[in-house]
């Protein structure tokens, strides 16, 4: 990792850099673990998918990474399609995935050029730092997104960082902000700091539940 990058920063880059495969790609021929994989299914995922009660359905992770949390929700008899930039994320998501339970695919892919045919396929839009690893400019049009893809009465789930860090990615978002941009448009049922984060995101992940009307 770079010499003073925060623990979940790969480095500090322009918001256009961001939205290029090859920017994504170039960190993980760096490093085989950045600084956004925790190395396992995330903790509040974990949380909600004991304890919800929700009924399984087809999900969409976008910026799934090694698919640690697209393995867990198939587990759970989900059908879960995660999505990522980067062609090695995907590639090693497949390769840790060999035998792993359940339906799910991996597709490299920009999640803002997903096929018109997903639209309006997914029960569930998983959100786990992918949101401030897109340009900021760019949130009202993933907001956006989600409306798309989810079906009517889907569910958006997942955290959003707020580290509270200059610059990015990851960038920073605050309570206020998410529901300034996700207000106008879903139901909010609950977007509050959750406790069961890993030890470095402790108290600056809010855990979302988002149902599209």
């Amino acid at each position: 990792m770079p010499s003073g990058a925060p623990p979940d920063s790969p480095k500090d880059g322009s918001t256009e850099k961001v939205s290029t495969s090859g920017y994504w790609n170039a960190i993980y021929l760096e490093q085989d673990s950045p600084g956004w994989n925790i190395g396992r299914p995330a903790p509040p995922l974990q949380y909600w998918l004991k304890h919800s009660g929700a009924a399984p359905g087809r999900v969409c992770v976008p910026g799934c990474g090694y698919g640690h949390d697209v393995r867990e929700f198939a587990a759970a008899g989900f059908e879960a399609v995660g999505v990522d930039f980067a062609p090695l994320a995907v590639e090693r998501a497949n390769e840790q995935s060999r035998g792993a339970p359940g339906k799910f695919e991996f597709r490299q892919a920009d999640i803002f050029e997903l096929p018109n045919s997903e639209r309006g396929r997914f029960d569930y839009l998983y959100e786990y730092t992918c949101f401030v690893a897109i340009d900021p400019r760019r949130c009202p049009e993933y907001v956006q997104l989600a409306l798309e893809l989810l079906k009517p009465g889907g569910m958006l789930i997942g955290c959003f960082y707020n580290h509270g860090r200059e610059g990015g990615p990851p960038f920073d978002v605050t309570r206020e902000q998410v529901l300034e941009l996700y207000r106008p448009h879903f139901e909010i049922r609950k977007l509050e700091i959750t406790p069961h984060s890993v030890e470095r995101r402790q108290s600056h992940e809010l855990w979302a539940e988002f149902v599209r009307p």
